[in-house]
């Protein structure tokens, strides 16, 4: 695990250093990289055959027959350049004054844009569409105005790539949806997307009160391999507490990732101090219990008591998480922890029970007596 979080560290750190120009977002997938920052987005592709490169800046607009581009805004421009086979072409349309000024080219050299650029730029733009992000915002809005949340889902099969789907996504998820609307949109993403990291831009636009459902978190949850996104996920939503009142049913979705780390990761999250002394106690003995590491049990166990509203009734339960613990130092260090914050008589003779019948060091147990004492 810990080579895996070191491999893990300096891929983010390579990835930072090879991107000098562009400072936002650079991402490579089928072949493209994309970066994007301060408004201005690029794709490039190159393969044996072809180099093409895409650079748009502001909002663009298409028509409604996609082969022409019918607006963009005030200040801003589209940039298309392509070689295949040695043939090159290129593009260039801007909005200085308020209207479209074309410049193309073939062989570099200046041409008249009807009617050779005209056609090139009509038979390329629906490729474009569909593998990049230009347009994307006008192009849901007008499907969206044609045939709601169907007719937007319905593109997705065209499109290219999971980063252009999860913009397409994200834009319909600003559409005031139904309930319906979304868990269709839900539904369309495992069947459409492979990567967890787009998976989870667009289930991060999902409302946290909409997952009151547990039963459509859990679909959620269980359609993203990795525990990173898991714990991306679930982190906001048992912050802000919807699933009060759902108790066990709720907590037993941290029992669907395998990390440890991330499983503490979402458990710390929770507002202990909002939570019935019945679900704390589901807490300690179902989900707490089924971590195999001892430190990540005690970190938990200590969020808990450093939440507030820490009762001698819920000092109990914590106490009650030693006997999941093998480690000696460990089950020292929490009810230690535990006398310091709440040293009722009651409390600190199940300190002395609990450390008599299951710690074997004498000095650990030695350290848990006197501070009971």
């Amino acid at each position: 695990m810990k080579n895996y979080y070191t491999i893990y560290r300096l891929f983010l750190l390579l990835l930072t250093l090879s991107c000098p120009l562009f400072c936002g977002e650079v991402l490579a997938q089928s072949g493209t990289t994309i970066a994007q920052s301060k408004g201005t987005s690029r794709w490039t592709v190159n393969d044996d055959n072809q180099k093409s490169s895409l650079e748009t800046n502001g909002k663009i607009s298409v028509s409604d027959d996609e082969k022409s581009i019918s607006a963009i805004s005030q200040g801003g421009y589209l940039k298309i350049e392509k070689t295949t086979f040695g043939n090159s072409r290129s593009l260039f349309i801007t909005n200085k004054s308020g209207s479209l000024d074309y410049e193309y080219k073939e062989g570099g050299r200046t041409k008249p844009f009807e009617p050779d650029g005209k056609i090139w730029l009509s038979e390329i733009l629906p490729e474009l569409l569909n593998s990049t992000t230009i347009a994307a915002e006008s192009r849901v809005d007008r499907f969206y105005a044609k045939g709601g949340t169907k007719s937007v889902l319905g593109i997705l099969p065209q499109l290219k790539g999971d980063h252009v789907k999860s913009t397409y996504l994200s834009l319909l998820m600003k559409k005031n949806l139904s309930k319906a609307d979304m868990v269709a949109v839900i539904d369309a993403v495992p069947s459409n997307m492979d990567s967890d990291h787009f998976k989870l831009e667009v289930y991060k636009q999902i409302p946290a009160s909409y997952f009151e459902d547990i039963n459509q978190l859990t679909e959620v949850v269980s359609n993203l391999d990795s525990d990173h996104f898991k714990a991306q996920l679930l982190k906001p939503i048992y912050k802000t507490n919807v699933m009060n009142g759902q108790g066990e049913k709720a907590l037993q979705l941290i029992n669907l990732l395998d990390s440890d780390h991330f499983k503490a990761d979402i458990a710390k999250s929770i507002p202990f101090d909002k939570m019935s002394d019945q679900d704390l106690r589901f807490v300690v003995e179902d989900v707490i219990r089924k971590f195999d590491s001892d430190h990540f049990k005690n970190d938990v166990l200590k969020s808990i008591v450093n939440a507030g509203n820490f009762t001698e009734a819920r000092a109990l339960i914590v106490i009650s998480g030693v006997n999941s613990m093998d480690s000696d130092h460990f089950k020292a260090d929490i009810l230690k922890y535990v006398c310091g914050k709440q040293a009722s008589e009651r409390v600190k003779q199940q300190i002395r029970e609990t450390a008599k019948t299951s710690i074997q060091s004498s000095h650990f147990l030695g350290d848990v007596m006197r501070c009971a004492a």
